[in-house]
């Protein structure tokens, strides 16, 4: 066990799950187990609570419900009761004898009382017809007595024997039934503040005569049956029942507490609940509207009858909610030690093998995905690496079978196929791609030249590949700061066919890479090859045909059979190189130039010239551009500097275009410091003499005395003045024009040598034959016979 890991894993799984639990360990994976077990409580704690408040509101609805229910039966019947006087008052408006009792006038005479006895045979009849009635009675007003159904009264003899206990005076009582009613419902108690309760009907009679009051008809309706009704409707839920009329004014009350006047404010509509605070308590007010009548059936029950039904669902809910909260804990940190147990086990196996020390990261997941991490990590790693050195491997591979450094035992097949390179047929080719120019492709400011060098790489290696492998197959490998590309051909193919379609692939890989990566490159192809072991003879075939680029330009494609035919020998003769050498000491940059032009065009004419005779030459112009420079007496050391710059592009394998080219800026260069020194004073001076001496060369007496008397110029000045100037004595230079001279004499076969020896001003023909050997390395006589031979 790696001893830097976390003292926490080694806690007992209870502890830590109860350190969890609180959160000590917030991180952790029991933790979040815990925490997530726990939070399923909240689907069942949602629930419940949902449930709660829905029982409730259920509760209340059925409350209401009910006591709807109750005042509608209440309503219904206190409305046969209303329903009741109405029709005994009807009846007794159109009773014949009633009718004939309201016209009586003054005293009553004996059919009256006639009318009378037959009337409270009838009233007999109408009271005990129904239980809410408890008596009514009957005031003419014109005969001023009361009639009930039992008896006839006089006003004062009925007050004092019915009335008197009503609480009203007689005088006010007799006010009460002078005035005109329609049919209206008075609560004694409220309206008179008598000291019982009751309900009683007032009609003033006759109904058709509206105007009129001949009788006041007042039924009083049996109190204790209302009362009793109404304690029905108490007795359900303890509440309290009210009677209203159409002005909300209190008719009758099953209690003797009363509600305030505003109590009742807000009741709109035939049926509705209202809230309001009475007598210390909040209530809840359900009433009911008569539909006959104006009346209101009105419930007051108090809130807390709601909230203790509702209480006890809640105290349920809760004691349920408890429960589940606990059972719940325990669940969530049994599973989640039974979880986590497993996952423990494997951290400690990880962490056991790995070098990752647990106690740092967050938590046993994050642990394990970095340990997961870093193994991919690893491997990923093993794997580039193992792909590099495949990849180094198959490289060094194919180099290794390109240049014949692999053994005749040696079983190349099963290597290349080992790599992925399964041969199809016999056939080879080779192509060898040099890289001309690349810096298109990068920014100015990308500096690695290895990293550019290998992305150019990869580039034309893949895309290479991709081409050949369209027909044949194809692998790249890098070789001598080159790339070659192995080609295995089809096992039927035709050296023609195959050189049409590697011209057709080359030709298209430079097209399209230069195109589009701004990769520019010479392309060189071999012969095919009939065998694997003749893989090094078509690279070195290759590699000469790459040679020729310096002949063919870059960015072309060479095949090694267009070089072998070419010539192995080249032309620049004496002459040529002397006239070079006088156009670049006279500054004549344009006879030079063409003296140039002429030497390659006669050289590299249809390019038949070999490589070694193009280098050659090059380095005998190059030399001859030396020796004018070095004649003309240059010692500017950048002109020195960029031939030997051209020298070292020669050896690289630069172009013959780019060599010439470099030649003529080098040409210029020296025939404009030759002008510059010919516009001097001095120049002038030596210009005069070599005037002179090409003028009087034909003369024997021609020396440093002649020219110096001349110019009057001491004879030591002139020979180190002209020195100076030309570069050699003046003795050498008189010598060699002389020597010049004759060598265009000697083309003249007719001319004599000792005639050409007086021609060109020397008196003795053995002089003649030592200055001629001493500056062209033959005598006259071998060089007019070299010439015939030519």
């Amino acid at each position: 066990m790696d001893p830097s890991r976390d003292n926490s894993d080694e806690k007992p799984l209870w502890r830590r799950s109860v350190i969890a639990l609180f959160g000590l360990e917030k991180n952790s994976v029991i933790s979040r187990w815990i925490r997530s077990y726990a939070i399923v409580l909240f689907i069942p704690i949602a629930i419940m609570l949902v449930t709660y408040f829905q029982t409730r509101h259920v509760i209340e609805e059925e409350i209401n419900r009910a006591n709807k229910s109750l005042l509608s039966q209440f309503q219904q019947d206190i409305d046969n009761q209303i329903e009741y006087a109405y029709r005994l008052s009807e009846v007794i408006s159109i009773n014949s004898k009633v009718r004939q009792l309201m016209r009586t006038q003054g005293t009553i005479g004996p059919e009256d009382r006639i009318a009378m006895v037959n009337a409270l045979a009838d009233f007999k009849v109408y009271n005990s017809s129904h239980r809410y009635s408890n008596r009514f009675y009957l005031y003419f007003h014109n005969s001023n007595f009361i009639l009930t159904e039992s008896s006839y009264y006089e006003p004062e003899v009925f007050y004092t024997t019915v009335q008197a206990g009503s609480g009203l005076s007689y005088e006010e009582w007799k006010r009460f039934l002078d005035q005109t009613y329609r049919g209206q419902f008075f609560s004694m108690q409220t309206d008179h503040g008598q000291q019982t309760e009751g309900i009683s009907f007032v009609q003033t009679l006759p109904f058709e005569d509206r105007s009129g009051r001949l009788a006041t008809l007042v039924i009083e309706l049996n109190i204790q049956s209302l009362l009793s009704a109404m304690r029905n409707v108490q007795s359900y839920n303890q509440g309290h029942v009210y009677i209203l009329n159409g002005a909300n004014q209190l008719l009758a009350a099953s209690e003797p507490t009363k509600p305030t006047s505003d109590m009742f404010d807000g009741m709109i509509g035939e049926r509705g609940t209202i809230q309001r605070h009475w007598d210390g308590e909040d209530v809840i007010i359900s009433y009911i509207q008569s539909r006959s009548t104006t009346w209101k059936y009105v419930y007051v029950l108090p809130s807390k009858l709601y909230s203790q039904k509702a209480e006890y669902v809640r105290d349920l809910t809760v004691l349920t909610l408890v429960i589940a909260i606990a059972v719940g804990v325990i669940l969530a940190i049994l599973l989640a030690r039974h979880n986590y147990y497993p996952l423990q086990q494997l951290v400690r196996s990880v962490a056991a093998r790995s070098r990752l020390n647990h106690g740092v990261t967050v938590n046993e997941y994050d642990f394990l995905e970095e340990a997961i991490e870093n193994t991919m990590d690893m491997n990923n790693q093993m794997n580039r690496m193992i792909e590099k050195q495949k990849t180094v491997l198959r490289s060094n591979l194919l180099v290794r079978i390109l240049k014949g450094r692999v053994g005749q035992e040696f079983p190349v097949h099963e290597a290349m196929a080992e790599y992925g390179m399964k041969l199809r047929s016999e056939h080879f080719a080779v192509l060898l791609f040099y890289l001309e120019d690349f810096s298109g492709i990068f920014h100015k400011d990308e500096t690695d030249a290895e990293k550019k060098r290998e992305l150019v790489h990869l580039i034309l290696s893949n895309i290479v590949e991709e081409m050949v492998g369209q027909k044949y197959q194809g692998w790249m490998t890098e070789i001598d700061e080159m790339l070659a590309c192995i080609v295995n051909l089809g096992p039927d193919v035709s050296p023609e066919e195959a050189k049409q379609e590697l011209t057709c692939i080359t030709e298209e890989a430079q097209r399209f890479i230069g195109g589009r990566f701004h990769i520019f490159f010479t392309v060189s192809v071999s012969t095919v090859r009939r065998t694997i072991s003749e893989l090094p003879t078509a690279y070195q075939e290759a590699l000469d045909a790459m040679e020729y680029k310096m002949v063919f330009g870059t960015q072309t494609v060479i095949f090694y059979d267009q070089i072998q035919s070419f010539n192995r020998s080249y032309v620049y003769s004496l002459e040529n190189e002397q006239q070079l050498i006088n156009y670049v000491k006279a500054g004549d940059f344009e006879h030079a130039k063409a003296i140039l032009d002429e030497v390659i065009a006669h050289n590299l004419t249809d390019k038949g010239m070999s490589i070694d005779m193009v280098r050659c030459l090059m380095f005998d112009i190059i030399s001859t551009m030396m020796k004018a420079a070095i004649e003309v007496n240059l010692d500017q050391t950048e002109l020195y500097m960029d031939n030997m710059k051209a020298v070292e592009e020669l050896m690289d394998g630069v172009t013959v275009m780019a060599m010439k080219d470099r030649m003529i800026v080098f040409l210029g260069k020296v025939c404009d410091h030759v002008h510059a020194k010919k516009r001097s004073h001095n120049f002038r001076l030596k210009e005069n003499v070599l005037e002179f001496i090409n003028r009087e060369f034909r003369d024997h007496n021609l020396s440093v005395t002649m020219i110096s008397d001349e110019f009057d110029i001491h004879p030591s000045y002139l020979s180190r003045y002209f020195k100076e100037q030309v570069g050699e004595s003046l003795t050498d230079y008189i010598n060699k024009l002389r020597v010049n001279k004759a060598i265009e004499l000697l083309k003249d076969d007719e001319i004599l040598i000792k005639d050409i020896c007086d021609l060109v001003g020397i008196s003795s023909i053995s002089t003649f034959i030592r200055l001629f050997k001493k500056y062209e390395g033959v005598t006259p006589s071998v060089y007019r016979e070299s010439r015939k031979n030519s």
